[in-house]
């Protein structure tokens, strides 16, 4: 519908890059905030804040949002509630909810003064004035519908008004305002109708006004533009060790890798490839040769720490939009990448579990934030001994931990994990541990025996694994009835039926069954790695571990990517992600590899972070961590 109420507003909406920068601001606060709070413990002389006195409160929180803000937050407020209410009345019609929208919206800093509105009507104080404005400005009804709606004591009520107005005096109110006050109130009307387009709330508004809808990428931005946003922020980290005489930019090599991964192919054919693609000429991109040769110059270490500092970007940026939860839950996994041909050729290729055509493969241990709707890959690192998985447990803790505080570690009952060792290295620090235990010991198949017997459900004991304490570890065990329903013959022994999970939690205050489901977020970090590997991983052939290195922290890091720009998109169409992926990981990847625009990053940018010292320094031996 086209927007017929004030006209003749001066309307200014908040681009895209306002609001960024708006946002980058509040998250530069909130950031040195936490880094104040965090050193408070150590010496309160240090905490630049510490003269506030209010130290247990952010004060980017405290930044007052936008008008438009406000009420978008509001109307999707309205919208879960009336959803997760079951009161999501067809009957209630979109100028109820948005009445109610604005009726909840505190107007303490927004709101049109009374000596401003004085000479208007005597029956609207300032707030009411400000609230029955933004419905007649926001309103997808024409000037008659808003009058005859604003007789109804329902909207009425909703919007928090005691009495109405005449159509007329409707539309006398914008020319009653002065400049400053109408050009501010437009403003924010139109920044919220576009902001709202193309999401399951735009029938409650009107139209965005004509002459302001651009097509630019204004309004919510093409997967394009986001994944060239987040690419900007971090591929510049990701060092190709060339010099300044390069004639073909980082991004393009880059592309070249992308568009392998996009392929489920090799780099080779993907620059073959690439050259039919309308924006390169021929010497625009390299060869799949040139590209392994210069990545090829890294060492293991570097790839690891140009990772670390790319990541960290992503990881800053879904800190800011609060997707970090105040406990997290993280797996710890080892996962493989099969590999064909002579397992002699190289000391980090080791035995797996026989696959289709190999059984043996390179091996990568990784940390992950799993049980959210935002999964992200925190530290990806090379496996050549897994007898040094402790270490490399100890390591990446320490490093997640400057991002999110972890409440509870999952492992699966690999024999790396399922030992005194690791699960002690875990327990020391404090944290809680679930994994699935290994039915190989004579007490563990003597209890779960016991429970087949007992027809239990559940039931637990003390037992310490190798020589850990009794009283501080647990044998939980919980019938399958999954396994049960699948299972089409006897079982071979009693326990089979049965999921033994070990644990330091105390089965009392988590009950094997609530254990149970909690183990199950663990899970989704199978489905994570298999999308890493189909979605985002180049084929390779070659030998080089620190080649090697290089395509799987790129495909880890083209995940987190992945999960950043879904974080973004929510954030624009005001969609949960609990309902589902805005964007899937093929869009994503088709539209990095088809964007026209190369991002001119630079070649080699100084190395600006020192992250990664923790796990490279301290008595790390890098032979073994590579």
């Amino acid at each position: 519908m086209a927007k017929e109420k004030d006209e003749d507003a001066d309307r200014d909406p908040e681009s895209k890059g306002e609001i960024h920068e708006r946002w980058e601001r509040k998250g530069e606060i909130s950031s040195r905030y936490r880094e104040a709070e965090n050193k408070l413990p150590d010496d309160p002389r240090t905490d630049p804040w510490a003269y506030t006195a209010l130290l247990t409160r952010n004060p980017a929180k405290n930044i007052t949002p936008p008008l438009w803000e406000a009420i978008k937050s509001e109307a999707y407020r309205v919208y879960r509630w009336s959803v997760q209410r079951d009161r999501y009345d067809d009957q209630e019609t979109p100028e109820h909810r948005l009445a109610k929208a604005l009726g909840k919206v505190q107007l303490r800093h927004y709101y049109w003064s009374k000596g401003k509105n004085e000479d208007l009507t005597e029956n609207l104080d300032g707030e009411d004035a400000t609230r029955l404005y933004l419905f007649f400005d926001l309103s997808a009804l024409n000037q008659s519908g808003v009058a005859r709606a604003i007789k109804d004591p329902d909207i009425q009520e909703a919007l928090g008004i005691e009495n109405s107005v005449s159509q007329p005096t409707l539309n006398r109110m914008p020319g009653r305002m002065d400049d400053e006050t109408r050009h501010y109130y437009a403003s924010e009307t139109e920044t919220l109708v576009r902001q709202l387009q193309d999401t399951k709330l735009e029938h409650w508004f009107r139209d965005p006004t004509p002459d302001t809808i651009v097509t630019d990428g204004e309004g919510f931005p093409p997967v394009q533009v986001i994944a060239r946003e987040l690419r900007s922020k971090t591929f510049k980290y990701l060092r190709l060790k060339r010099d300044s005489s390069t004639e073909v930019t980082k991004d393009a090599s880059l592309r070249v890798l992308i568009a392998a991964a996009n392929g489920n192919g090799f780099v080779n054919d993907a620059a073959k490839n690439l050259k039919y693609k309308p924006f390169y000429d021929d010497g625009d991109i390299p060869t799949g040769q040139n590209l392994t040769h210069h990545l090829r110059k890294s060492s293991r270490e570097s790839v690891l720490r140009m990772f670390r500092e790319a990541n960290e970007e992503l990881f800053e940026i879904a800190a800011r939009h609060d997707y970090f939860p105040d406990s997290a839950e993280v797996a710890i996994d080892i996962t493989d990448w099969p590999f064909y041909g002579d397992n002699e050729s190289n000391e980090f290729i080791r035995g797996t579990k026989p696959g289709r055509n190999y059984s043996w493969a390179w091996k990568y241990i990784t940390l992950a934030v799993v049980g959210t709707d935002t999964p992200l890959i925190l530290v990806v690192l090379p496996v050549k001994d897994k007898s040094k998985t402790p270490e490399y447990i100890r390591r990446m803790l320490r490093l997640s931990r400057q991002h999110l505080n972890i409440g509870r570690v999952y492992l699966d009952a690999g024999t790396e994990f399922y030992n005194s060792d690791t699960i002690s290295t875990i327990t020391e620090q404090g944290l809680k541990l679930v994994m699935q235990g290994r039915k190989s010991g004579k007490t563990v198949k003597h209890f779960l025996n016991g429970m087949a017997r007992a027809d239990l459900r559940s039931s637990y004991y003390p037992y310490g694994v190798g020589s850990l304490d009794d009283d501080s570890y647990y044998a939980v065990g919980l019938k399958s009835d999954k396994t049960v329903k699948l299972r089409k013959s006897d079982a071979d022994e009693p326990m089979d039926d049965y999921t033994y999970f070990y644990t330091n939690l105390h089965p009392e205050e988590v009950p094997p069954e609530e254990l149970g489901e909690a183990y199950r977020r663990r899970w989704g970090i199978e489905t994570d790695f298999r999308v890493i590997k189909e979605e985002f991983l180049a084929k390779c052939g070659s030998r080089n571990p620190a080649l090697r290195a290089f395509y799987f922290n790129f495909a880890a890091h083209l995940f987190n990517i992945w999960t950043v720009a879904n974080i973004l998109r929510a954030e624009e169409t005001g969609e949960a992600l609990s309902e589902g992926k805005q964007l899937t990981a093929g869009e994503l990847m088709q539209a990095i590899e088809d964007d026209p625009r190369d991002l001119r990053l630079p070649t080699e940018p100084p190395e600006t972070r020192q992250v990664f010292g923790d796990v490279l320094g301290g008595g790390w031996n890098t032979s073994d961590a590579d």
